[in-house]
Order: structure tokens, then sequence, then C-alpha cells
């Protein structure tokens, strides 16, 4: 990995017949095997249809792929003609290989013909020319981590010209920035003593400015809006946006207002950036444009080529109101102290496009209280925007750390399939009834081994509490001041070194618990202030396990009003292969069918900008950006919903009840669940019976 020292992205190493293409950022190689040994010669990114970190040519009259990837060939311009996933012959032309897998390699051909094979039998690739020819192959880094680290000292000016730094990972400034992986992790930042920046990292060239007063609260607030437009942040006497046209979009200068304005702009421009994307890299026809479009004054994909300022000057005739509905929702949306402890979570914000807001004094007024909190669409309190002075803080609301995030980043998410839960609990009584609660109808899909242990000893305690290879730790012991009782001792959770991904703390309103175990390793935790019923925790752990980010699982199974999170609410503990799940929430019946509202979860690994086929839909012909909030689909046959809810990144949802995959259901018992559920009452309890112990 690169932290600190001038290097490349990416590198090229020949060994024998292969070609070893190394992401150094992700520490990871991906072979590119040949018909000769190669002699690479430097060559020009500039060949490429899309964008790359270097390149080399070479002679060869084949190459192949060995390792699993996804392989798509397009023309040399970059149109796309077809995924190799079964042998094919290609008329001859000048071609562009796309291969992802550990990292992004383009392989350029001029004037061949090609004839594929692999893939379906033996999950390679195989390419092969009539003749020999020169391949020049270009690689990007996939970019999922920090490339460099800069330090800034407790000044808000000196801050400032850090983030000017942060739109460094962003591959290009054209509207396909709007697609999550040409938008790298941006570069961390750590306080320090003096400013200091890497020499790898370069602030972007793209014209714009974007003006705060000196102090933590403005460069808070248009922190994520500077990365996005790879803007320059530069001290003035208000907040404004100058273009290179000599335009100067003037901000308010009071917080709230300040704050709504630039999530708003944020909004508007990332939002048309997708639209004007959509004959791209990846051209896609989109149920947005076809609701927007007839409603701007220019065509989006004609602005694709202008620079930033006069692509912004055309989206300033927009009215925001008009985007507003269309627009996905933001998973995460954090509020910073105005102080500088603030600053290290920058750049994890800014990675995941989320707006900041700023409340509470500078610097916590009592121990263990919070320099930064986050809602999501899926948990949030309900009186607003938190403040992290509260004592104790609204039900809904995550506390974000930058341990969290750099945690995140060194571990490895576990895939869906293999999720591992284990339950401490205080009683034989409990024990039996959570076994029943998890496996009864079935243990939900997604979880790979379960276990409850009852009355556990101390030493079973700490070390079940201190293991990095459990993704869901229950914790359904006595807790407080920072310690778990056990059954012959207690365990202060500080003294560990380290922690499952996930730890849920019962019974308890503070977050010293959870707090700690993010310290110890670990990515999040959840405190909710009583014991969850059996039925509850199956929830809790099917939805984490099926893919959803940890708000939308506490919101489904935990409620709203209940449960505070130490970590970002976006964060997955499953990987669902880089896809968000949609949560299908069924409302009613009528003579078409079932009536039907869909919401997609993004996480931080499925991020802001990506597109999705729903193929029961009105609009089924079109793509739809992921993180879209409750948009009524055509009403569904029982049948197509019984085959919706079969599919991998679909959960079926209706009134308090959520039907976990994986529960074998046939279609006729899933059509009588179904219908059941929608005559219900809605469940009216009190928090102490929505949480009572079994």
């Amino acid at each position: 990995m690169i932290d600190d020292v001038s290097g490349e992205r990416v590198a090229f190493e020949v060994d024998g017949e292969t070609l070893l293409v190394r992401d150094a950022l992700e520490e990871a190689d991906l072979r590119l095997v040949l018909d000769r040994e190669p002699e690479p010669s430097p060559a020009l990114p500039e060949l490429f249809p899309l964008p790359v970190d270097e390149a080399v040519s070479f002679e060869a009259t084949s190459f192949s792929v060995p390792d699993y990837a996804s392989v798509s060939v397009r023309t040399d311009d970059g149109d796309f003609v077809a995924r190799l996933d079964e042998p094919m012959e290609l008329q001859r032309g000048s071609y562009c290989f796309e291969v992802t897998g550990t990292t992004k390699v383009l392989v350029r051909a001029v004037d061949v013909e090609p004839t594929t094979s692999g893939m379906a039998d033996s999950g390679s690739v195989d390419v092969e020319f009539d003749e020999p020819t020169t391949l020049t192959v270009g690689a990007r880094s996939l970019h999922t981590r920090p490339e460099a680290t800069i330090t800034v000292p407790d000044d808000p000016a000196a801050l400032a010209e850090a983030v000017s730094v942060l739109g460094s990972s962003i591959t290009e400034f054209s509207p396909e920035r709007s697609w999550p992986p040409l938008r790298g992790y941006p570069p961390r930042i750590e306080r320090g003593d003096e400013l200091a920046i890497p020499s790898p990292l370069v602030q972007p060239d793209t014209g714009i400015e974007v003006v705060v007063r000196p102090e933590y609260a403005d460069v808070y607030r248009l922190s994520t809006l500077s990365y996005y437009l790879g803007a320059r942040m530069v001290v003035g006497d208000g907040p404004a946006i100058r273009l290179d046209t000599g335009y100067v979009e003037s901000l308010a200068t009071e917080g709230a207002a300040l704050e709504s304005r630039a999530e708003e702009l944020l909004r508007t421009w990332f939002f048309l950036d997708t639209l004007a994307r959509t004959e791209g890299y990846i051209p896609s026809d989109r149920y947005e444009y076809e609701q927007v479009g007839p409603e701007l004054s220019f065509y989006p994909p004609n602005l694709a080529d202008l620079s930033m300022s006069e692509r912004l000057m055309e989206y300033l005739e927009v009215d925001p109101a008009t985007v507003a509905p269309y627009a996905p929702a933001w998973p995460t949306e954090a509020v910073l102290r105005p102080g500088p402890a603030g600053a290290e979570l920058l750049p994890h914000l800014a990675h995941l496009l989320a707006p900041v807001r700023v409340r509470g004094s500078p610097h916590p007024g009592r121990s263990g209280a919070p320099n930064a909190l986050a809602t999501s669409p899926w948990l949030a309190p309900e009186d607003g925007v938190p403040n992290p002075d509260s004592h104790p803080l609204p039900a809904g609301t995550s506390v974000l750390t930058p341990a969290s995030y750099e945690n995140r980043l060194r571990r490895e998410t576990t895939a869906r399939g293999e999720i591992r839960v284990v339950a401490l609990v205080d009683s034989a009584e409990r024990a039996a009834a959570l076994r029943r609660g998890i496996s009864e109808p079935a243990v939900p899909e997604g979880i790979g081994g379960w276990e409850v242990i009852d009355r556990p000893d101390v030493e079973t305690v700490a070390a079940t509490l201190s293991d990095p290879d459990i993704d869901v730790a229950y914790c359904g012991l006595p807790v407080g001041d920072g310690e778990v009782s056990s059954a012959d001792s207690d365990v202060a959770i500080a003294d560990l070194d380290d922690a499952p991904a996930l730890t849920v703390f019962e019974g308890t309103e503070d977050i010293v618990e959870g707090l700690a175990a993010v310290e110890n390793g670990g990515l999040g935790s959840i405190v909710v202030p009583a014991s969850l019923a059996s039925g509850r925790v199956r929830k809790l752990t099917g939805l984490l396990a099926a893919g959803l980010p940890l708000a939308a699982a506490v919101r489904y199974s935990i409620r709203t009003t209940h449960g505070r999170i130490v970590g970002d609410p976006a964060i997955g503990i499953a990987a669902n292969q880089g896809r968000p799940m949609n949560v299908n929430s069924v409302e009613g019946t009528d003579a078409s069918g079932f009536r039907t509202v869909r919401s997609t979860a993004l996480t931080a690994s499925a991020r802001l900008g990506g597109e999705s086929f729903y193929l029961y839909d009105g609009y089924a012909d079109y793509t739809e950006l992921s993180g879209i909030l409750e948009r009524e689909t055509s009403p569904l046959t029982a049948a197509e919903l019984f085959d919706l809810y079969a599919e991998p990144d679909a959960l079926i949802q209706s009134g308090d009840e959520i039907i976990l995959p994986g529960e074998d259901l046939t279609e006729a018992e899933f059509e009588e669940r179904v219908r059941s559920l929608l005559q219900r009452e809605p469940e009216k309890r009190t928090e102490s019976e929505s949480v009572s112990r079994e």
C-alpha cells in the first residue's frame, strides 16, 4: 500500500509468459497469461476509452485471464459489445477487453479478428487473435482505500488546504465521476503539528474554488461538495463557489441555511451528472431520465464534454425541486462539532458523499461525549438533526469515530452465507428461547454458523467479545460502566485486544461499551435499552446476514425508536457481491395484484451512483439509480412477488413484519403469509413490551 511516499498506483511485472498487473493500493495482482514472454514498453493511457493509471504495450497472439474476473468487450472507442460469458467469434475490428477482478485492466487490440473461449466451462477467459498483434494493456487501481495520509494542525485554514486535495482520488471530473468506481477513497487526514501533504497527492485542476470563512463549521459543511467538485477550498469573507467562467455563487452565511444549500447543490449536481453520463462509458436507459428529462432546458449528454464550470452554469438553471423527488437518499448524514476533532472524519464522509451538518459545542463538555454523530434514511431520531451534547443521545442516532472506518479498511467483509453469529445469555430459559427463535422455521439464509452460550464464564465472555472471526456477537448479559458481567466475574471491554465485526449490547442506553468494542477493532456496535425478544434477535441477525446495512437492519428488527449505533449507519456486515439490497413493502391489494413500494438500501460498499435493474416494474426496460426510497412499482401478481422473494437481493416486508430469505416457503405458503400480514393490525406495544425478556 502506498502511504506517505511517492509511488505508482499500479505496476507491471513479467514472470515468464505471465504479465502481473499489480495494484499497489489494494496489494493485489491480476494475471494475464500470454502465448510468449512479453517485452513491455510504456504506452499512453490516453489510448483507452476508459480511464487507466498506467499502460504498457507488447506483441502477442493470445491472452488468458486464468483467475475469476468479469470480462467484457468494447469497441476501440468504448461502445459495449458483449460480456464474455460464452465462446464467440468477433468480426475484424479494433477492440478493448475490459477485465474487472482484483484490479481493473483493459487490453486494447487494433485491426484484429478475435476468438474467445472459456468462462462457461473453465472459469477463465481465453482470447486468441488471427495473427500476432500489438496489445496495449492499461490498468487502474480499484482504489478502495486511501493512497496517503495528510497531516494537519488544529487550524481551519490548514484544514481547508487539506480538503482541497481530497479529490485527488477521483479518476476524472467528467460526469462519469458519478459512478462510484471512479471515485477512489480520499487520502486520510490526521491531526499533527504542521500541514504535510505527501507527494503522490495532487490537487485537481477543475477551475472551481469553494470559499469558506476560517472556521471549522464552514470547512465541514462544504467539505463533501468540495471533494465531489475537485475544488480548491480557499479562505475568504463569506461562503461561495467560484467558477473559472467568472461566475460566483454566493452561499448563505447562517449555519443551517448554508448546510441546506450545500446539500441541495450536491444533490442536484450529482443527479444531473448521472443523467449526463447515460451515453458514456456505461450507456443506460434510466427511469429517472424519463421523468426529469422533459423538464430540463438542455440535453444532458451534450454537456458531458464541457468544462466543469460550463456544465455547472447549465446545472444552476435547474430548479432543485425538479430533481429532489428522483434523487437517491444519502445513506449517511453526518453531524460534527465545530472543533478540530472532526477533521479526521472528512475523507471517510466524502467517500460516502455524506452531507455534513454542525451542532454542539467545539469540545465535549463531559467525559465520553461523542465528537460526531450520523443519521440515515433508515434510522433517525424523531427530533431531526441530533446534537452531540445531548445526554443520553436520542434513539436512532449513530456515533461516528475514525476507528470504525479504519477498521473497515483493514478487515475483510465476510461473504453472505458465511456469517458467524454467537449469542451470550444469562439463563437457560433465555438460551432455549433464542435457539428456537434463530432456528425455527429455519436458520435465516446467509448465516453460516451460529451458537447460543448459556451463562458463560469470564474466559468465554472475553474470548467471544475479542474474536475477530465472529461477525455478529449478541451480548445478552448485564452491562454497565464499560463492563460485561459473566457468570463468575466482570470483563472490561476496553481491556480486550480485538472484537467481532459487530457487537450488540442489550440493557443500556449508554454507548461506552459500544465505543470500546469499535476501538478494539470492530466495524460497529448496537446498543438497545432492554432485552430483545428472540424473534427480534432472529430478524436482526437475519437481515444483517442478508446484506442490509446496520441502520436498515435495526429499523426492521428493533424499530426506529429503539437502539443506537456506533459506527457508520451504512456499514454492512455481509458482503453481497457489491449489490445493494432492496426492500419491497407490500401495502395492499387491488384488482391488478399486490401494491408494492420498493426502497434500496445502499451500504459503504454499494455506494451512491450505481444503477439497478428490476424485472417486475412498469419501467422494466429501464434501470434506476440505486438508493431510491419508496418508489411505488406496478402491482405485482402473487407469482411475480414470489419470484421476487427468491431473488438474492430482495426482501419482502409488510407492516411491522419482514419475511426473511431462506424460510423455504412454497408459492402457496408465501402468498398466504403475505395476505395474513396485510390483514394484521399494526402492532401497538410499549417499549418494555416490544423488547421484553422471554
